[in-house]
């Protein structure tokens, strides 16, 4: 009768799991149901990952959940069910977003706004309000790797005939621009030195005509009125002389000219500086209107906004996927367990990932005074009655110090956690219950089913008396009442503590470490 007992214990224990999921998923499911909502749509080009019930959100809040799928003009229709509290506009968005590292996706929404700027006549409109089965038009898609491999395959064509036009380029007219410009340099520099030289030497003669102006100005206003007084006596008896003198001032007005025509050759004649710049200039603007007009690979490379469209999609994809990848949360646990019955410690050094608020994954390390346990069985046959029986069956339990892992599924919804995985080295499953604003917590596991009698079921509570501090208490392997023979084991009784670490305590922590550190260093 004991036996049937603890079948009966083992049997209300899994009617009762069984039905606390049932009501958690049924109470979740009639919570978005009802007519407490409304219906809407969208179309998505690639639906992969959306399931029946998959969570749609607003602001990282839950407000519906997707109800139907199927096709609609060769697109997938997505059938939405929110909440009647959640106002939508016809400018509202949809997005379909990555859930985790592990796949899985999600519906985000930005619900719009009751108005909005025309972009036509660039006047402020009121926009609809959504009813039920309205769409939603605007539909944002993430990218995939193989979308970003395919574009970036696209784009690397071009960039091949970019490198081609840009060798090119630097093996022939690079070259020849630059020799070019060194000969008008050249050329420049001889015709402006001998400018400057002929420069030098006009100045010269002027300092040297004008540099006894001074001294002599005042002679020459006194001898001014005698030379009028006498100057037709003059001309009329040296009239000749005068003609000489005049020939003297015009062979010296020809010496100037000839100077001044060949400075306007060297300024605008054919070698001059003006022709050599003019024809430099007349290179770089040619080669400036190929491109602007997108000419060879480089203008098209500039000017393409195809180009330019694909590169800033394919930074932008880059983005959104990589941003995904890192807005994990890291929490990090150290717990220990006093059995009481054994009089042995446990203790436990976990790390939870949690990609959203309501999903997680753990991964435990456990130093178990049970030890890590492992079974051999050895099959013996024989033919000689006189040995033993024909077929024998030798069972060999061995049990090492050897630490043992748990990695494990997490999924909260509302009060309930569900888990399910590898706890302690061997397959199970577990749930727990948040009270009190999640500072009180009910855990149950179910695992190691063939270690004794019945499967190892540990149960406990944990309750958060201060910031990130727990206090832990519960029975283990409550169904099996003694150990197995050679295995360990048994009903036992424990106390412990916790304490939990998120992203931002081990910053805190490892500043205020360092800076101690650092003191204490400094200080020698």
């Amino acid at each position: 009768m004991k036996d049937y007992g603890s079948a009966f214990k083992v049997g209300l224990f899994i009617v009762i799991v069984a039905f606390s999921i049932w009501y958690s998923l049924h109470a979740v499911t009639e919570g978005l149901g009802g007519a407490r909502g409304y219906s809407v749509y969208a179309l998505l080009r690639d639906a992969t990952g959306l399931v029946d019930k998959s969570m749609v959100q607003i602001a990282g809040l839950r407000v519906g959940q997707i109800t139907d799928r199927r096709l609609q003009d060769r697109l997938a229709r997505i059938d939405i069910y929110v909440e009647k509290k959640v106002v939508m506009y016809e400018n509202a968005a949809v997005t379909k977003k990555v859930a985790s590292l592990m796949g899985g996706y999600y519906l985000e929404i930005d619900p719009g706004t009751p108005e909005s700027m025309d972009p036509l006549t660039g006047q402020v409109r009121k926009n609809k309000r959504l009813g039920d089965g309205d769409q939603i038009k605007i539909v944002e898609e993430p990218v995939t790797t193989g979308d970003i491999i395919n574009r970036a395959g696209d784009l690397i064509p071009e960039v091949q005939l970019l490198v081609q036009e840009v060798r090119k380029l630097a093996s022939t007219g690079i070259p020849q621009l630059v020799r070019n410009t060194d000969d008008a340099i050249v050329t420049n520099s001889k015709a402006l030195n001998q400018l400057l030289l002929k420069l030098d030497s006009i100045t010269d003669d002027v300092k040297l005509i004008t540099s006894g102006a001074p001294r002599d100005v005042t002679l020459i206003l006194t001898n001014v009125r005698e030379l009028t007084r006498e100057l037709r006596t003059i001309v009329a008896a040296t009239g000749g002389k005068l003609d000489g003198l005049g020939n003297s001032a015009q062979s010296s007005l020809d010496r100037v000219n000839t100077l001044l025509d060949k400075l306007d050759k060297d300024l605008t004649g054919k070698d001059s500086i003006a022709e050599n710049t003019k024809d430099l200039t007349e290179n770089l603007a040619d080669i400036t209107k190929k491109m602007k007009d997108g000419e060879g690979t480089i203008g098209k490379f500039i000017t393409s906004a195809t180009i330019a469209d694909n590169i800033e999609q394919i930074t932008s994809d880059a983005k959104n996927f990589l941003g995904g990848l890192t807005r994990l949360d890291a929490v990090v646990g150290l717990r220990t367990e006093y059995n009481l019955i054994a009089n042995s410690v446990k203790t436990y050094i976990s790390v939870s990932l949690y990609p959203r608020e309501d999903k997680f994954y753990l991964i435990e390390l456990i130093d178990d005074p049970r030890g890590s346990r492992s079974t051999r069985y050895t099959v013996t046959r024989t033919d000689n009655p006189e040995v033993g029986p024909p077929l024998s069956r030798t069972e060999e339990l061995s049990v090492t110090d050897s630490m043992r892992f748990s990695f494990m599924f997490g999924k909260k919804i509302d009060y309930f956690t569900f888990r399910f995985g590898i706890k302690e080295s061997t397959g199970g499953a577990g749930m727990d219950l948040h009270l009190l604003d999640n500072r009180l917590s009910i855990h149950a596991d179910l695992f190691d089913f063939s270690a004794n009698l019945f499967p190892r079921f540990k149960l406990g509570v944990v309750w958060e008396f201060y910031r990130r501090m727990f206090l832990v208490a519960g029975v283990d392997d409550l169904m099996n009442e003694r150990p197995r023979t050679g295995a360990g084991g048994g009903r036992d009784f424990y106390i412990g503590a916790q304490i939990r670490f998120s992203d931002e305590d081990l910053k805190a922590l490892l500043m205020f470490g360092g800076s101690a550190i650092g003191g204490m260093t400094g200080g020698k």
